[in-house]
């Protein structure tokens, strides 16, 4: 057993540290990341968690702007509108600092719906041709991965990929939606501009949810 000294004394620490307030690194939703592609002649909105209180910064390129995270550690900011182009780095930053690489301004589209949409790019007879040819360094792919929950969520699973022979036939229902990654290619083929492509589908689910 140990003796009651050290153990008053274990307990008063416990108690210091469960009262002391948890410091928070910024952070952000994975739906911002590396190789991401942000959406062109809008205002760029960027949000994420901090401490309570804490000024946030972000910067894009050129333009810059700060706010400070509510009492729920949350905050949210708006960049300049900008043109199509990159790629540029996001830095984002407060008592730490979070950075992306190779973010690009362009098109960006959430491709949602059903087994229609979720088939992925193996799933075609014409598949092994067209994902040996999908080296597309101007196309970004967002695979938001399937994961029921009763309630909303304020973050998902997922990683921006660069659309490669790889990328686009893996994970997913047997790869990236097809019907998105043929949408997208022509997109971009015809407007010569970044798209992003967010592939958040479940075959059988309410467009509700």
């Amino acid at each position: 057993p140990i003796p009651k000294p050290f153990r008053i004394l274990s307990l008063t620490i416990a108690g210091c540290l469960a009262a002391s307030p948890a410091h928070a690194e910024v952070r952000l939703p994975k739906i911002f990341g590396s190789h991401m592609v942000l959406q062109q002649g809008k205002p760029v909105q960027i949000w994420g968690w901090a401490n309570p209180g804490e000024t946030t910064t972000a910067q894009l390129g050129e333009a810059k702007q700060s706010t400070v995270a509510n009492d729920k550690g949350e905050w949210k900011l708006a960049l300049p509108a900008m043109k199509a182009g990159g790629p540029y780095t996001l830095k984002v930053g407060g008592s730490s600092e979070v950075v992306f690489e190779d973010v690009m301004i362009g098109e960006v589209w959430l491709c949602s719906g059903q087994s229609n949409m979720e088939m992925g790019m193996k799933k075609f007879h014409i598949s092994p041709q067209e994902i040996a040819a999908a080296n597309h360094p101007g196309i970004r792919l967002m695979l938001v991965e399937n994961r029921w929950t009763p309630r909303p969520q304020n973050d998902i699973e997922g990683t921006w990929k660069v659309c490669t022979p790889q990328s686009i036939a893996e994970g997913g229902w047997d790869g990236f939606s097809a019907t998105a990654y043929y949408f997208g290619r022509e997109i971009h083929q015809t407007l010569g501009v970044a798209v992003g492509l967010i592939d958040s589908d479940w075959g059988g689910t309410r467009i509700e949810s």
